[in-house]
C-alpha cells in the first residue's frame, strides 16, 4: 500500500518514502531550513537589542541621566568604551559613558567618534589607567554570558 503525506511546505501531497520524511522534495527540505534559520536569527536580534536598550538605561542611570562630558540633560546616548563587537564587554555597564549626542558623535572638537585620542585621554583622566587596563582585560576575553 503506497502512503501519502502532505508536504509541510508546499502542501502537496507526495509518496513518503520513510517514516521522517516531511518534505516532498529536496527544494523544499532546504526552504524549510532557511525558514527556520531565518526566525532564530530575528529571536537572537530581538533578544540583543532589547539587552542594549537595557544596557542603554542602566549606563545613564548610573551617570545621573546626564552627559558626563558637559553635565548636559539632552539628547543622551550611552556610548561603548570598548565596541560592543567585544562580547564580553557588550553588556557591562562598566564598558559604557554617558554622553550627550555632540560629544557621542558631532563635536570636531570632542567626541568619542570624531576626536577618538582626545577621548581616550580624558577618560583616562576621569576613570584612571588601572580601571582602563582592567576593562581592556575584560574585553580581550572570551567569556561571554547572557
Amino acid at each position: 500500500m503506497i502512503k501519502l503525506k502532505k508536504c509541510l511546505i508546499c502542501k502537496k501531497k507526495f509518496e513518503i518514502k520513510n517514516s521522517f520524511q516531511k518534505y516532498c522534495s529536496i527544494v523544499c527540505s532546504k526552504s524549510a531550513v532557511k525558514k527556520k534559520s531565518k526566525k532564530e536569527t530575528s529571536v537572537r536580534r530581538k533578544t540583543k537589542t532589547n539587552l542594549d536598550k537595557d544596557w542603554a538605561v542602566k549606563v545613564k542611570e548610573r551617570d545621573g541621566f546626564r552627559c558626563v562630558y558637559c553635565n548636559d540633560n539632552k539628547s543622551l546616548n550611552s556610548h561603548h568604551i570598548f565596541s560592543r563587537n567585544n562580547l564580553s564587554t557588550r553588556f557591562d555597564v562598566d564598558n559604557g559613558i554617558t554622553l550627550c549626542a555632540k560629544h557621542h558623535i558631532f563635536s570636531n572638537e570632542f567626541s568619542a567618534h570624531k576626536t577618538p585620542v582626545e577621548f581616550t585621554y580624558w577618560l583616562e583622566e576621569l576613570k584612571g589607567k588601572m580601571f582602563l587596563e582592567e576593562l581592556r582585560k575584560k574585553a580581550k576575553t572570551l567569556k561571554y554570558e547572557l
